[in-house]
């Protein structure tokens, strides 16, 4: 029988804190990452894993002491953060829960896990704490998951998935990626078939992006041909929108869909701009407008940390009015969009009048609806997501917000 929802979502306040922990380590790089990541070795581990720690203990690192707000998200990122041994996530996690005063299964908490790796962790990670896995499957499609350099079959995917399930795992979200080489909208319906028979609870969709640098880039400059082009990726995601709808997942955000309750309330903090501390090699952050970032660099990073200084590399303090253009591009990724009290309330500002001539232009197009309670992209907006986006960037100016 199946468990109620969570809820996390309903839980979180945009006053509570989020928290990012990135975990660089990956058995092999796949051919279109362009994330910080390193191959898993036990030497470089054992050092990043003391500098980690020492990190989020703060010790020497002029850190200021935890913040009064609650903890009500934390998330686990990579790289492959289920590639750690048992007893190193373990003493993360602990670390983290001690240092924010959380109970273990009191918030939301995220892994993200390689179906190829460590199956027989699962019990043992929702013992600690986690109670909510990210699942990097990328496809059900075995000739996908080649041409993606993934590890995995699909079997060995639907297999960990199951296992989740039995070692006690009731919100368990998968990763899929449409656009892959070769990919055509047949098999990426099949896909989308077997993960709905895998009754999985929240399922991320992410359009395949070409990255400069990375080996799919030099693919790409030799034969364009492979990748669907932009059509039909567009018709893949409009596809799944139906299918994932009709199957009843909400389409929650762009490319986020969500049985209702377990919607992500890590990522919906971050589509609110709530603040979220972050620890780790490339790990980013915000705090009251002020954007910051880890070193990204796996050495400079725990150099950093080794020689008693912090670890971020860099940060940006964002002009209200930037604020404002980036609070208006996220929520209009989301299916609220921009709603007019929910503004008010956190820029002192009427959307229908900063955003007069943006609205008039997108709505002229077909990729906008406005209505008493705000503003959202439409279907066909949705797939010109970045079109409309920019448009809402650079508000008109008016008397600045404050926040």
């Amino acid at each position: 029988m199946r468990e109620s929802a969570p809820h996390w979502l309903q839980r979180s306040v945009d006053d509570g804190l989020g928290c990012y922990v990135h975990i660089p380590f990956c058995d092999r790089i796949c051919p279109y990452c362009d994330f910080a990541v390193v191959l898993y070795r036990d030497a470089p581990l054992r050092r990043y894993m003391a500098a980690l720690l020492r990190e989020i203990d703060g010790a020497g690192l002029h850190a200021a002491a935890p913040p009064p707000r609650p903890l009500q998200t934390l998330y686990l990122g990579g790289g492959t953060p289920s590639a750690l041994p048992r007893a190193e996530l373990e003493a993360l996690l602990r670390a983290i829960f001690e240092r924010y005063a959380i109970r273990p299964g009191s918030i939301e908490c995220t892994l993200e896990a390689n179906p190829a790796r460590n199956v027989d962790d699962l019990p043992a990670w929702r013992e600690a704490g986690v109670n909510r896995l990210s699942v990097g499957v990328q496809s059900l499609d075995d000739a996908d998951l080649h041409r993606l350099g993934r590890a995995h079959t699909s079997d060995q995917a639907i297999e960990f998935c199951v296992a989740a399930r039995d070692a006690g795992f009731s919100n368990v979200s998968i990763d899929l990626i449409a656009g892959a080489p070769g990919q055509d909208e047949t098999s990426f319906v099949r896909t989308l078939a077997k993960v709905i028979a895998l009754r999985v609870d929240h399922m991320s969709i992410y359009g395949l992006t070409i990255e400069a640098g990375t080996p799919y880039a030099t693919w790409y400059g030799r034969d364009p041909s492979v990748f669907p082009d932009d059509d039909d990726l567009a018709s893949m995601l409009d596809t799944a929108h139906d299918v994932l709808s009709d199957a009843g997942f909400v389409h929650y955000e762009i490319s986020n869909f969500a049985r209702p309750g377990f919607e992500s309330a890590h990522n919906v903090g971050y589509w609110r701009q709530r603040d979220c501390v972050a620890f780790g090699a490339s790990a980013a952050g915000y705090k009251s407008g002020v954007r910051y970032r880890n070193h990204r660099d796996f050495d400079a990073y725990c150099s950093a940390i080794e020689s008693g200084q912090q670890a971020r590399a860099d940060e940006e303090r964002l002009e209200p009015w930037a604020r404002l253009g980036e609070a208006a591009m996220l929520a209009l990724r989301t299916s609220a969009g921009m709603e007019a009290d929910d503004f008010r309330e956190r820029f002192a500002v009427p959307i229908t009048v900063v955003y007069a001539r943006a609205a008039e232009k997108c709505m002229a197009a077909g990729l906008l609806e406005q209505d008493a309670r705000g503003m959202r992209l439409t279907r066909r907006g949705r797939l010109l997501a970045n079109t409309v986006c920019a448009e809402f960037l650079v508000p008109q100016r008016l008397p600045m917000v404050t926040r």
